[in-house]
């Protein structure tokens, strides 16, 4: 098998509203189809890219350009020798190399698609199948200008009629205290079982963390995620694990696996949410998974649902499956074909081969912008 064509394609989607976070805004839903078309017919395919902003173009330039000439001809099997060949358009100077990590990253997703489909198995399965379904959280609790304390916790009960078991909730861009009380709100709303983690997205100096960590200590949060300014994290990560005993989540920031390294030896995580997406695909995420579990380390994802679960749901030391409420995921909730069911708080891994998913063509051309 031999690939012949690559294809680049940019997806925006307007939301209803925006969704801030501590340190960011999303008005629409960004992603790329990449397509890897064979002379024996099978098409390798994924979705990826939240985030992508003004890097879109660029990444979609990068595939067509420089990534495409080193994939035409060349046998699709060969994911590590392709892989470290696509990386070292990443060290290219003059412009962000997060667009060529992320461009890595589409095809290196769309080179397992078409593994998968070779093996006709799922990719979960094909890495290790740890196991076939996953907890499922919401990425949630993004600031509301109309939203008084008591409508975050009625966001959770949404989540539960969902079906969702828990919610990834945003804090860091207001004081520790109002942050604080809207955890506490999330937590009463949910309920004891319900899996409630925060994630301040690098928003708050290490003090204010460490204010909110004393402010919320019978809240049972599962892990405090990006808890500190980006400039001395690792630092301020290890020392807020060390001294306070609550869990330390980072990764999703990172572009290398050994950015990943780094933070595990520096002691600065419990858990590791590496984004496959963002990192340079499945290929490094595998390798970051498997050093984690060697130093105790849990892996979770950054949203995408339908890659993270099989990264997570195929090793051993995988956590829960990440979404948003269908409002601020259209891909995931409404342009994937074939995905799997959500059932009792569980993502149910989708047992097509590959990723498992197709797309609702209608909703592709409707959104495609290039």
């Amino acid at each position: 098998m031999k690939i012949t064509r690559v294809e680049a394609i940019a997806i925006q989607m307007p939301l209803p509203r925006d969704f801030p976070g501590s340190s960011y805004s999303v008005v629409k839903k960004e992603a790329i189809i990449t397509r890897l078309h064979t002379d024996h017919g099978p098409v390798g395919h994924c979705i990826n890219g939240e985030g992508q902003g003004a890097l879109q173009p660029v990444m979609v330039r990068i595939i067509e350009e420089e990534l495409a000439p080193m994939l035409i001809g060349e046998d699709p099997g060969r994911i590590e020798a392709l892989w470290a060949k696509l990386w070292r358009a990443t060290s290219r100077g003059g412009r962000d190399p997060r667009a060529a990590v992320r461009a890595v990253a589409c095809v290196d997703s769309a080179l397992w698609d078409l593994a998968g489909k070779a093996a006709n198995m799922p990719l979960y399965r094909m890495w290790g199948g740890a196991r076939d379904r996953l907890p499922i959280i919401a990425i949630g609790g993004q600031y509301h200008d109309d939203y008084g304390i008591a409508d975050y916790g009625r966001e959770m009960e949404d989540y539960l009629a969902l079906g969702l078991a828990g919610c990834k909730f945003k804090v860091g861009g207001r004081s520790p205290e109002e942050d604080a009380a809207r955890t506490g709100a999330a937590r009463a709303a949910g309920g004891e079982s319900f899996i409630l983690a925060v994630d301040a997205n690098r928003g708050w100096t290490r003090a204010e963390a460490l204010d909110f960590i004393r402010r919320t200590p019978r809240l049972n949060i599962r892990w405090f995620e990006e808890p500190v300014l980006w400039a001395n994290d690792r630092k301020d990560m290890a020392l807020l694990r060390a001294t306070t005993g609550l869990p330390i989540c980072a990764g999703q920031s990172e572009m290398s696996a050994e950015d990943c390294r780094d933070l595990m030896l520096d002691a600065a995580i419990d858990v590791c949410n590496f984004d496959a997406s963002w990192g340079g695909g499945p290929t490094p995420w595998l390798r970051v998974a498997a050093m984690a579990a060697l130093l105790g380390v849990e892996m979770a994802h950054h949203g995408e649902p339908v890659i993270g679960s099989h990264l997570l749901a195929a090793v051993g030391n995988g956590t829960y499956a990440e979404t948003h409420h269908p409002q601020r995921d259209p891909v995931f909730h409404r342009m994937l074909l074939g995905r799997g069911a959500i059932e009792s708080g569980d993502y149910l891994l989708p047992q097509g081969p590959g990723w498992g998913v197709n797309f609702d063509q209608d909703l592709v051309r409707a959104h495609r912008v290039n």
